[in-house]
């Protein structure tokens, strides 16, 4: 009964402890995952400060341009500017730049005048007002069909637009409108919009005032998507949904939404709200990520640590409850029966020794394996054909009466179980070597990863390839020569370095104390691999 009890304790201490560690890696990964995120949301919203900041900029020369020049420039010579400017080229989102003059209502002689004169074209101001002040479009380039309908509105008729010019002449900067619908919106893409004032008084005069003390306004009409369009579009796309308010968060006030829907998966866990100054306004940005937001962490180590805790809780109370009844045992026996215990207690150490670092070396691959996978499929697929090349150089170590694998059973097993037992396009040749069972380890795990790269991204993927691999004995020293010719090898280093290539790394040179190098020719792929025996004798 007592030894139940202890082996109980022990099996639930374990448990605890093993839930506990699982419990904190998974919060961890979701830490990790929520500053990845947020990381990405200052992102976008740096993205938009800057393209805002860069329309400023253009609204700012053309203010200075036209203090310069004078209000009444002709269409030529404004025309000549902005063409420089390369609104198309450099301002995506913007629609144009404009100049609306003002005038009191009732003498819009001067307004109509300058626009027969720059476009040929007999308008009158539009729309009605009972404001005592008019401010026309005047000017207003390039011209195509969209802002050819804007030409002789009156800015200062709508309260929108009346309320951020009266800010911008009250302190002289730039001031930006609520949503609007932009007078440009003539076709079935229509958008939300918004406007950009800066006040032009006359030379000599006070730079802020009232309205009817500015000679004009130079603005500049946006549409929302075609802004967050060019602020997102331009630079490697973000994995993020994002919605636009003005002001508050309620659905009145929401001007933009993103296209790719947020990915349901996420919820709100993740989601991420930034505000932003729009010359006096401000917008308040919503973000949750898309399908296209990858995880840092991964739930799979915390599962597994998990599973791997249960399994060891039991372990253990079994070992507890089996150690009890040793002790037992222990007392009824006799001299001869503790020599052999003892003979028996040094098999054990030996043979728990190699478990754990078998066990470890599995949780390894495991715990890498699954941070890379893309699905459990995928984990699966990849984590069997690892622990294949593991099985594998043991069975060629199982055969051999001495505890030594030759270098060409084991690649020639490998290059079977990936490419199948006929082995064409494929050429093998060396001396005899036989290496041990460390060594053999690493060079399994070591054959399979570059034989699996080989059929899924190099020479082997196509018909057109060819593998060759041999290896020469000089001294202690081994190398291998690794050479793909031919297919679809790449030519240049890969960016990313998956956790194959890290496998491979790790096997060559802290298993063997070797050395590994990639070559990425113009005809192939070639992977020299150098390694001393008497170091590759010593961890095996």
């Amino acid at each position: 009964m007592r030894k139940r009890v202890i082996s109980t304790l022990v099996f639930a201490i374990a448990m605890a402890i093993s839930l506990t560690l699982a419990a904190q890696v998974w919060m961890s990964s979701e830490d990790v995952d929520r500053l990845r995120f947020a990381q990405v949301a200052d992102d976008a919203v740096a993205r938009i400060e800057a393209r805002l900041q860069l329309h400023l900029s253009l609204l700012d020369s053309t203010h200075a341009f036209l203090s310069v020049e004078g209000a009444d420039i002709s269409r030529e010579r404004f025309a000549a500017f902005v063409d420089g400017l390369d609104l198309a080229g450099h301002y995506d989102g913007i629609q144009g730049v404009g100049f609306a003059m003002t005038v009191p209502t009732g003498a819009e002689g001067p307004a109509q005048r300058a626009l027969k004169t720059r476009y040929g074209i007999d308008v009158s101001i539009w729309p009605k007002t009972d404001q005592p002040i008019r401010t026309p479009v005047v000017l207003l380039e390039p011209q195509d069909a969209r802002n050819k309908a804007a030409l002789g509105f009156d800015m200062f008729s709508d309260p929108i637009r009346r309320q951020a010019m009266i800010a911008a002449a009250h302190d002289g900067k730039a001031r930006a409108s609520a949503p609007v619908h932009l007078v440009q919106e003539i076709d079935e893409n229509r958008q939300s919009g918004f406007l950009i004032y800066r006040p032009l008084f006359p030379e000599g005069a006070a730079k802020s005032g009232d309205v009817a003390r500015t000679i004009g306004f130079v603005y500049a009409p946006f549409r929302v998507g075609d802004l967050f369009s060019a602020a997102f579009g331009k630079k490697a796309r973000l994995p993020i949904h994002v919605d636009v308010f003005d002001g508050a968060e309620k659905p009145d006030a929401q001007i933009y939404s993103s296209g790719e829907p947020p990915d349901p998966q996420w919820g709100e866990r993740l989601g991420a709200t930034r505000k932003l100054r729009i010359s006096g306004r401000t917008w308040l940005l919503r973000m949750t990520p898309t399908s296209a937001f990858r995880r840092t962490g991964s739930g799979y180590p915390a599962a597994l640590i998990a599973v791997a805790g249960v399994l060891l809780a039991l372990v253990l109370a079994l070992l507890t409850l089996v150690q009890a009844r040793r002790i037992e045992a222990v007392d009824a026996l006799n001299a001869e029966g503790e020599r052999n215990l003892a003979r028996k207690d040094l098999m054990l150490g030996e043979m728990n020794h190699r478990i754990k670092n078998s066990i470890a070396r599995v949780m390894a691959i495991a715990r890498q394996t699954a941070r890379g996978a893309a699905g459990l499929d995928d984990f699966m697929e990849r984590y069997s054909a690892r622990l294949g090349a593991m099985a594998s150089a043991q069975e060629v170590l199982t055969h051999s009466t001495l505890g030594q694998a030759g270098i060409a059973d084991l690649l020639t097993r490998e290059l079977r179980q990936v490419f199948g037992e006929g082995l064409e396009n494929c050429v093998i040749s060396g001396p005899p070597v036989e290496v041990g069972e460390s060594a053999a380890q690493a060079l399994g795990l070591t054959f399979h990863e570059l034989a699996t790269n080989a059929l899924k991204y190099g020479a082997l993927a196509s018909q057109a390839g060819s593998l060759s691999v041999t290896w020469t004995l000089r001294g202690d020293a081994v190398a291998i020569e690794w050479v793909e010719r031919g297919g679809a090898v790449p030519q240049t280093q890969p960016e990313r370095r998956g956790f194959g290539t890290r496998l491979i790394d790790m096997s060559i040179q802290s298993e063997l104390g070797g050395t590994i190098e990639r070559h990425f020719e113009a005809g192939g792929l070639r992977v020299v691999i150098a390694f001393a025996r008497r170091a590759e004798g010593k961890s095996a």
